[in-house]
């Protein structure tokens, strides 16, 4: 676990969904675009608490779980995405994942490098932060993989419009005398 204080050991604000809740739940409407953007805000604003020089003892505890979160959130993501090959914008929003992934794979290796002026706070997390960047690192490459995939496919796929699909699925008019 990452670093805590007696004071804020015992506040958990959420339980992360796990990957099962949201493929059991194929009626919930997914809004990617929406969810990728706010994944990558928290990233930034993660990079950009790191970067001042904040209280540990008030920070650190979010700040774990904030690692925690990103690293399951953005495997959930990929998930679903990499199940979902038929999903209309599905490479823009492999896109937005693999950017999003690469800024989190910075934050990780800038925490691990002593890169921001409080990371001796997390020294002690060291084996688990760099067992969250190699998992990232592995997630990168199968995001690219899979938008190379995705982009060489698009290519190849055709698309039925819905204007077109309607005009297809209407019955024929009779013909003019």
């Amino acid at each position: 676990m990452f670093y805590t204080t007696k004071r804020y050991a015992a506040s958990r604000l959420y339980e992360q969904p796990s990957i099962a809740d949201y493929l059991s739940s194929m009626s919930q409407m997914i809004h990617y675009q929406d969810d990728l953007f706010s994944l990558s805000v928290l990233v930034k604003s993660l990079d950009l608490i790191l970067s001042t020089e904040t209280d540990p003892d008030f920070f650190a505890e979010r700040v774990g779980a904030d690692l925690d979160f990103l690293d399951g959130s953005l495997e959930s993501f990929a998930l679903l995405l990499e199940q979902n090959s038929l999903l209309i914008e599905r490479a823009e929003y492999l896109k937005l994942l693999e950017r999003t992934v690469k800024a989190f794979i910075g934050v990780l290796g800038r925490l691990e490098g002593s890169g921001y002026p409080r990371a001796q706070a997390f020294a002690g997390d060291g084996a688990r932060i760099a067992s969250i960047s190699a998992k990232q690192r592995t997630l990168l490459g199968r995001l690219s993989g899979l938008l190379s995939d995705s982009l060489s496919g698009d290519a190849e796929t055709d698309l039925v419009s819905q204007d077109e699909l309607s005009g297809l699925l209407r019955e024929p008019s009779p013909p003019e005398p």
